[in-house]
């Protein structure tokens, strides 16, 4: 008997790896949308997002979305925040308000507002970044009711926000649509994250081997929108 329970363990594990290295070695095709890059490139360095029509459509899009709901990507504590991996230690509402403030304003610039507002100036994007940093500041006051410039908004950019951020009542139904819209759109590694490798809907009752067959399989790993959150 127990040489049988070692045979089945063993069974069990080696068919486990089989399946997963399996796993591993399926890719899927990802579209690349034109914001992409900002999702695992460095923002310091981006280019893309300078531009000051790109700055316009990522504020619309994310003001329709709703600001609120995007709270938790930055880490704030009295006196630092922390974005995408770059560090400030200063009270983010002081930045956010000062940056306002300081716009065109040099007898009320420090070195830091005057550095950040000189950058955004040979850039030429700073009338952009100070007219969305306006309304991010009205925005945090509850009264103020935003409008959003629908020419401006990406659809794609909403919808993959929704799907990301927006999980206070996820249910099947729901899983089954985000899936339909990420497949649409072509973000198919994204699509099989959804299935296999998000926490959020791991638990949720799909009928995940024959969504999967719906999916273009590639050669190559792309970097997918829905990143693997299990690991």
């Amino acid at each position: 008997m127990k040489s049988i329970l070692v045979f089945l363990t063993c069974s069990i594990v080696l068919t486990s790896c089989v399946k997963k290295e399996k796993r591993e070695a399926t890719f899927y095709a990802e579209h690349e949308a034109s914001f992409s890059a900002l999702r695992h490139g460095d923002w310091t360095k981006n280019t893309w997002i300078r531009k000051t029509t790109n700055l316009k459509m990522i504020h619309e899009s994310f003001k329709t979305f709703g600001y609120d709901k995007l709270e938790n990507l930055i880490t704030k504590s009295e006196n630092a925040f922390l974005i995408e991996g770059i560090y400030i230690k200063r009270n983010f509402k002081t930045v956010m308000d000062s940056l306002e403030l300081t716009y065109n304003t040099p007898d009320l610039q420090s070195k830091y507002y005057n550095e950040f507002w000189e950058r955004r100036k040979a850039e030429k994007n700073d009338a952009m970044v100070y007219a969305i940093l306006k309304e991010f500041n009205a925005l945090q006051d509850d009264t103020f009711q935003p409008i959003s410039e629908r020419e401006f908004v990406n659809d794609t950019l909403v919808n993959l926000l929704s799907i990301e951020f927006d999980n206070d009542n996820l249910n099947s139904e729901k899983a089954n649509k985000d899936f339909d819209i990420l497949k649409t759109y072509g973000f198919h590694q994204s699509a099989y994250n959804l299935l296999y490798e998000r926490f959020e809907y791991s638990e949720l009752e799909l009928d995940r081997e024959r969504l999967e067959q719906e999916l273009t399989k590639t050669k190559a790993f792309q970097s997918p929108w829905l990143t693997d959150n299990q690991k």
